[in-house]
């Protein structure tokens, strides 16, 4: 192995080490906790977050704040347009959000330079405009997808909010049936719940009796926050049971059995989309077999 190919491939292995280490510092936000381990470990219950996927510590708190508030204050107005919705239901900061964005920019429009340079030192020389429209390229590539990173962690985080709330429901339904009050029933089946979600919904709650309003003008402005509407339904039916006093716990399981009917044929019709797209990868390796098998034939034929 000559001096050149050496330096290449140690460069490709760099290059493509330090990608996937940055990506996975922008992109993978859930990281493992030691505390975590050893209580799972011990038998204990983790601590629970406050959302799906929370941001690290102080640390990336104030780096990402830094970073965020200086690309805000560089780019147009607009440009960094952050979904506050999501972003607030999957537990990112709008700096964190800008500080993805243009590092994944700026990574995507220094790497094609030197990958250009890399492939020089081996003597490849690419034309200028290459190396210029494909940085342009990759930097607004990787500026887009953490739009679309956002988008489905956020529609993950709905779909496990959705489907937990399935379960409050029956909570707050077996509350009722023991005579207790809509306030009590919400607040109480809320404590009961261990993931992230019933942390939310706790803190909903808890909100609205610091403010003096009632706990389902709490779940409305949660469902308004995370774009949940099943939410809101809880939060009509708990109104309407405080208002004119009338049985509900029938009601709410009802809208467990529906809002559990509803995901899952969501989930049948997500497998099927799934196996439809499946369906052209196994085609081309059907033609492609067939191409390889009929190959020998038809070079023969041709040679005569």
């Amino acid at each position: 192995m000559s001096g050149t190919q050496a330096l290449l491939i140690g460069s490709g292995a760099l290059v493509g080490l330090g990608a996937f280490l940055l990506l996975r510092a922008v992109l993978v936000i859930e990281q493992s906790q030691l505390a975590d381990a050893l209580a799972r470990l011990d038998g204990r219950a983790p601590p629970v977050p406050v959302g799906p996927m929370p941001e690290g510590g102080d640390w990336w708190a104030r780096a990402t704040g830094c970073a965020g508030r200086w690309a805000a204050a560089r780019l147009p107005a607009g440009a960094l347009r952050a979904p506050s919705q999501a972003l607030a239901l999957i537990g990112w900061t709008p700096e964190g959000y800008a500080a993805r964005k243009v590092g994944l920019a700026a990574f995507g429009a220094v790497f094609v330079p030197l990958l250009t340079a890399v492939l020089g030192v081996t003597g490849v020389r690419l034309p200028v405009v290459v190396s210029v429209a494909g940085s342009l390229a990759l930097a607004g590539v990787l500026f887009l997808v953490v739009d679309l990173v956002v988008r489905d962690q956020a529609a993950e985080a709905r779909g496990q909010m959705r489907r937990a709330l399935c379960s409050y429901l029956d909570l707050i339904s077996l509350r009722r049936d023991a005579s207790e009050g809509p306030t009590i029933a919400l607040e109480r089946a809320a404590a009961l719940g261990n993931g992230w979600v019933f942390r939310r919904i706790t803190d909903a709650l808890v909100a609205a009796r610091l403010a003096g309003d009632p706990p389902w003008d709490g779940l409305r402005r949660l469902a308004a926050d995370t774009g949940v509407g099943e939410l809101a339904d809880v939060a009509d039916i708990a109104a309407v049971a405080a208002v004119e006093g009338a049985s509900i716990a029938p009601t709410l399981r009802a809208r467990a059995q529906s809002l559990r009917v509803q995901l899952l044929a969501e989930e049948e019709a997500a497998a099927n989309t799934t196996s439809e797209k499946l369906t052209a990868p196994v085609a081309l390796l059907s033609i492609a077999f067939l191409l390889l098998f009929l190959y020998p034939a038809l070079a023969r034929l041709m040679a005569t």
